[in-house]
């Protein structure tokens, strides 16, 4: 059994300020469709959100938060947190604007990391990496660690300290798993044809 965490915190820039968590989607908000379809996997899904304030927005939606702690330093900085609280072997990892998540995608990660004996498994999908749709070990914190404090904030960094492996989208076309699992909505219209997607 893994944990699920589902990274909340961004400040929604090119959605006007919007918390994109709380968008509405096929009659739920989107963050409670990224939960829904982590939970099949994961034995407890969990946000990282910036703030207090962001908690209590998110609060009556039956998802523990965590309080990223060093928020607007990205997404790195919040899977630090995750980590340092997590209690399971290894940790499903999602944007909270990334609606079409896959149990399937992530459970041929978990696989694909188990295999390699890495320490991570993060999809490559038209050549470029996707590190927050991934699977990672807890192993991962004490890196994460070195790499907030050495100042290095970003996930390219993170990924070039960890043994990690790219999963190319061919493996993913075999395996029968669509490639919109890693589809992430960052503008109105990304999110109107998200919404006429229905999930597809």
């Amino acid at each position: 059994m893994i944990g699920g965490i589902i990274l909340a915190g961004g400040q929604g820039r090119r959605m006007g300020g919007l918390m994109k968590a709380l968008l509405p989607m096929e009659g739920r908000f989107m963050i409670e469709q990224v939960r829904d379809g982590m939970l099949p996997l994961c034995g407890s899904v969990t946000a990282v959100v910036a703030s207090e304030e962001q908690a209590k927005l998110l609060s009556g939606l039956k998802l523990p938060c965590l309080i990223d702690t060093s928020p607007g330093q990205g997404p790195l900085a919040a899977l630090h947190t995750a980590f340092e609280y997590n209690c399971y072997s290894a940790l499903w990892v999602s944007a909270c604007d990334m609606p079409f998540v896959s149990a399937k995608a992530a459970s041929y990660l978990q696989h694909r990391m188990e295999e390699s004996g890495s320490l991570a498994a993060v999809p490559e999908i038209k050549g470029q990496l996707h590190p927050l749709h991934a699977v990672y070990r807890a192993e991962c914190l004490e890196q994460a660690e070195r790499c907030l404090q050495e100042g290095d904030y970003s996930m390219k960094g993170f990924l070039k300290r960890i043994d990690y492996t790219r999963v190319p989208e061919e493996e993913f076309a075999l395996a029968g798993i669509a490639l919109s699992f890693v589809d992430n909505i960052n503008t109105p219209e990304q999110y109107e044809e998200a919404k006429l997607r229905k999930g597809v």
